[in-house]
């Protein structure tokens, strides 16, 4: 296939649209050298020397998601602790009796019930991504955070537990329309898997900010109505700095005014049928990463709703018991900014074969510490459910934001979201309440557990495409430096890229790298 090229760029260019095109693949990040690139032939749009500008927006974002994502709601420690010393649910106890196991049992729902909400919603966010952009994706978010936080400000000890999920639900559905709007940041940098790590991170250390409630003096509802104003501030900022068109791989970031032009309301239905999109979705080896993300997070969402009847079960000591819940538990359980950054790195060197296969194997040694005796075995048993989400949620952000193309982001990380919500329904409602006892913990953690072995069969299949990408990567590197130290000369160039092996089948080839 010969082309005209008319312009000393066009052969890059094709080049990477060849890439683009390999969208059931993937690539640890591996470019042409620098040096190998003269000023002539690479695009000015590519350039990753990430200026103070995009620096200063990805750390903008970071202060925003921290105050705003929807890992806000995995605060439930201090949250829980807090409605109970409030009083809440407290007929469910004995007269003169606060934090019994059947209140804690009755409260279990709020979070595992509005962990479904978050993730549906978030299933509706990436549909949503491509079709308005950054800017509206995540000013909406906000709102519904903020209408999610007057909700809980304005609940009374009368009122059902399912308009405190409703409301929790919000604040985290909310919260991951800002998230999920927030990655492409990310493509400022040279290195985006430890950027994206970082920003993956920040969906646990949203938590902390729940230990506020620990303060005697500030109530649900004084907390709640304090967020309610942040909430709306945060929404004026994003949206005015929020670009509205997601940034590319290489691109600076620039503030701009909002436009509706690009807003296209069929958009995610087009985006969700294309051929791309469906043969990726239906891809064996798509399907199997997403089904280890899900069992993953569900094992999380279980024991974090545990937690606090965990804690109770494993010592008689009512002031330690709370202490566990509104201090320990979100302190070191929320500490996942401080493994993602490593995991991207991980990613970065190995491929994905390795972080999925500990990612099964740190799930397993979390399930197992919860039936370890004594509360001290818990702060063990919290760096491993730290690890779980650590690995999960970098692996869900890479995975595809390295894998395929930008404008499949979208659609992609909302079918990874729809197999987490169909699989977290055994979480909520089947096992929120307890159905076995408030108390019978090991039933519900052989559930979690035994599906688990087969789980291994993800980092099996993976690893032939982590050993194929170091040939394919080095192939593809010479193929580009070569096109263009010869475009920069004048000559024409075919732009060819082998396809041999790109095909869209169940087992699809790794991607060639993307420029930049």
């Amino acid at each position: 296939m010969q082309h005209d090229h008319g312009h000393d760029r066009e052969g890059y260019e094709e080049l990477k649209a060849h890439e683009e095109l390999a969208y059931n693949s993937y690539q640890p990040q591996a470019r042409p050298k620098p040096d190998k690139m003269s000023a002539e032939a690479a695009p000015s749009n590519v350039d990753h020397q990430t200026d103070l500008i995009s620096a200063c927006m990805y750390f903008f974002v970071c202060f925003c998601t921290t105050l705003g994502s929807g890992g806000l709601i995995i605060g439930v420690g201090p949250f829980i602790e807090r409605m109970v010393k409030d009083g809440y649910f407290q007929d469910r106890c004995d007269p003169g009796v606060s934090g019994c196991s059947s209140q804690y049992d009755a409260l279990n729902p709020i979070f595992n019930g509005g962990f479904q909400i978050m993730t549906w919603c978030s299933c509706l966010a990436g549909l949503l991504l491509n079709t308005w952009g950054p800017r509206y994706n995540a000013s909406l978010g906000l709102l519904v955070l903020t209408v999610g936080c007057r909700i809980l400000a304005t609940t009374t000890h009368s009122d059902s537990v399912y308009k405190w999920l409703i409301g929790y639900g919000m604040i985290g559905a909310g919260g991951n329309f800002l998230y999920i709007s927030s990655f492409h940041f990310a493509n400022c940098f040279q290195n985006r898997e430890i950027a994206i790590g970082f920003l993956g991170g920040i969906f646990n250390l949203s938590g902390l900010i729940f230990m506020l409630l620990n303060i005697e003096e500030l109530s649900i509802h004084k907390f709640f109505e304090i967020y309610f104003y942040l909430g709306a501030s945060l929404t004026v900022f994003v949206f005015c700095l929020y670009p509205d068109k997601a940034v590319s791989v290489g691109e600076r970031y620039r503030p701009g005014f909002p436009r509706a032009s690009h807003v296209d309301c069929y958009n995610p239905f087009r985006e969700l049928f294309e051929d791309e999109v469906v043969s990726a979705v239906s891809s064996h080896r798509f399907i199997c990463f997403a089904l280890l993300f899900a069992w993953c997070t569900l094992v999380n969402v279980v024991v974090g709703g545990l937690m606090s009847n965990l804690s109770a079960s494993k010592s008689s000591d009512a002031q330690e018991v709370s202490d566990f819940n509104g201090y320990i538990y979100p302190a070191l359980g929320n500490s996942t900014f401080l493994f993602t950054p490593l995991v991207g790195f991980l990613i970065q060197r190995t491929g994905f074969a390795l972080p999925m296969l500990l990612n099964v194997l740190v799930t397993q040694i979390c399930l197992g510490l919860c039936w370890a005796p004594g509360l001290e075995s818990q702060y063990v048993m919290l760096l491993f459910f730290n690890l779980v989400q650590a690995f999960a949620y970098t692996l869900e952000f890479t995975y595809v934001q390295l894998t395929f193309p930008p404008a499949m982001y979208g659609p992609l990380i909302a079918s990874v979201i729809a197999i987490q919500g169909l699989i977290g329904f055994i979480a909520w409602p089947g096992l929120s309440p307890n159905p076995f006892g408030s108390t019978a913990f090991t039933p519900v953690l052989l559930i979690c557990l035994i599906p688990t072995v087969l789980l291994y069969y993800v980092p099996y299949q993976q690893q032939r495409h982590d050993k194929a990408l170091i040939i394919k990567e080095n192939k593809f590197q010479d193929e580009c430096s070569r096109h263009l130290v010869t475009d920069s000369h004048g000559t024409h160039s075919n732009g060819r890229v082998d396809e041999s092996s790109n095909s869209i089948n169940d087992e699809p080839s790794p991607a060639k790298i993307s420029v930049g």
